[in-house]
């Protein structure tokens, strides 16, 4: 029997095969315990889906203000983990600027943020007229307007001009300069404003003319009156006294004008107009989940139908598990058993709400029975310590053959010159 390093080629071959299976039920039994490590990593609280998110507890900073702002804030980005939203996302909600900015620097007590001068009316440097134009939406224009002549009425002042037209209607008011402010305030939360405008006018000059014009034609009017008492002919005092008539009449001019912008002055001029607010239906929302039962992992699709109300609408979902989403049709997946209340909310423009909850109830998924899962174990690790002996094997062999080839050569040669020194 041939003999390798003092073993039988039998015992070299024997102990060869007892390590390589040795060897592949080692690396398989590894193996198994390496995959199982890994597969413990699986779950919602381990690692996020390429969808990307945060869970629901981490989502605090969404809120309607953030929502709706138009500052140039930061955006909301919640995104949900496993949630993936494949519907309508919302429209980025704007705010609009009904009153622009005074152009004079006006103060936080002005709301309107008009041009208009504050101070008294009369006075030192202050002959100034006051006028603004205001657009109003409202449900019922003609009692808004009515509601606007008895505001002016009570403060004292009084009605220029009022028309009612079909879903329209126009009144033109003149208040004491010195309630402007407060009727103006008033007048506007009688609907919903569309468009102001609002002005001054200095009319000071424009008055110290008026003024010494009339003091002019006045003195011009008494000399006449002088000369058409010395006159003592017939053509002379029909030319003075068609000449007087007309300094009459420019006199009775001047003092409609005087009359007319004193009266601007002492009252503000308000011109409203008023159109009939369009009918909205009631914001209202549909919510679908599909399916509502399932085996873990269940993902379930949400649709939630939104009508009415004033667009753009936000839809929040709390999905019950810890984890949140934005979008009328979202995707979701409950990794967890349990029953979760779905929470669905939503915003339209004008800051109306509607909610809708749904349930989603998700099982374990059934096991193998005991003698197919043991079966099923048993034929699982045979076939992975066949798998360990062929991986083994194919590393081992290479370096046995390898051995040989070099290991048998030496051994022969020093048994030849070993049975050679024994003959001699």
């Amino acid at each position: 029997m041939n003999r390798l390093g003092g073993l039988t080629a039998r015992t070299a071959l024997f102990g060869l095969a007892a390590l390589i299976v040795v060897g592949g039920i080692a690396l398989a039994l590894f193996s198994n315990s390496h995959f199982g490590l890994y597969g413990s990593f699986t779950g919602p609280d381990s690692f996020t889906s390429a969808v990307g998110g945060v869970p629901a507890s981490q989502a605090v900073g969404l809120n309607l203000g953030s929502l709706f702002s138009s500052n140039g804030g930061g955006s909301s980005d919640i995104q949900p983990e496993y949630t993936q939203v494949v519907g309508q996302t919302p429209a980025i909600s704007t705010t609009t600027t009904v009153n622009p900015p005074s152009q004079n620097g006006g103060t936080p007590s002005n709301p309107l943020g008009t041009n208009v001068t504050q101070g008294s009316p009369t006075g030192a440097g202050g002959l100034i007229e006051f006028n603004t134009d205001l657009n109003l939406k409202a449900s019922a224009p003609e009692q808004t307007a009515a509601g606007v002549v008895a505001l002016a009425y009570s403060v004292g002042g009084y009605v220029a001009y009022q028309s009612t037209v079909a879903n329209s209607a126009y009144v033109v008011v003149r208040v004491p300069a010195a309630q402007y402010q407060q009727v103006l305030g008033k007048v506007e939360a009688m609907g919903t404003v569309v468009k102001v405008t609002s002005g001054s006018n200095d009319v000071r000059v424009q008055y110290t003319d008026l003024n010494a014009t009339l003091a002019s034609l006045r003195t011009e009017q008494v000399t006449l009156l002088k000369l058409l008492n010395q006159s003592t002919t017939l053509d002379s005092t029909l030319a003075i006294e068609t000449q007087l008539q007309g300094v009459d009449k420019q006199i009775n001019d001047i003092e409609s004008q005087i009359l007319q912008t004193k009266t601007l002055i002492d009252y503000a001029t308000i011109n409203v107009t008023i159109t009939e607010t369009a009918q909205q239906t009631p914001l209202s929302m549909n919510l679908s989940a599909t399916p509502k039962n399932g085996t873990a992992p269940l993902s379930v699709t949400f649709n939630a139908i939104v009508k009415g109300g004033a667009q753009p609408y936000i839809v929040l979902y709390n999905f019950g598990d810890g984890y949140a989403s934005q979008g009328q049709t979202v995707i979701h997946t409950y990794y967890q058993t349990g029953t979760y209340k779905v929470l669905v909310s939503s915003t339209d423009l004008n800051g109306s709400v509607v909610q809708s909850t749904t349930t989603v109830k998700v099982v374990a998924s059934p096991g193998p029975s005991g003698i197919e899962s043991f079966f099923g174990t048993v034929s699982g690790l045979f076939f992975s310590v066949v798998e360990g002996i062929v991986e083994v094997a194919v590393v081992v062999l290479p370096i046995a053959a390898v051995g040989a080839v070099i290991i048998i050569p030496i051994q022969r040669h020093n048994r030849s010159h070993r049975d050679v020194r024994q003959s001699q």
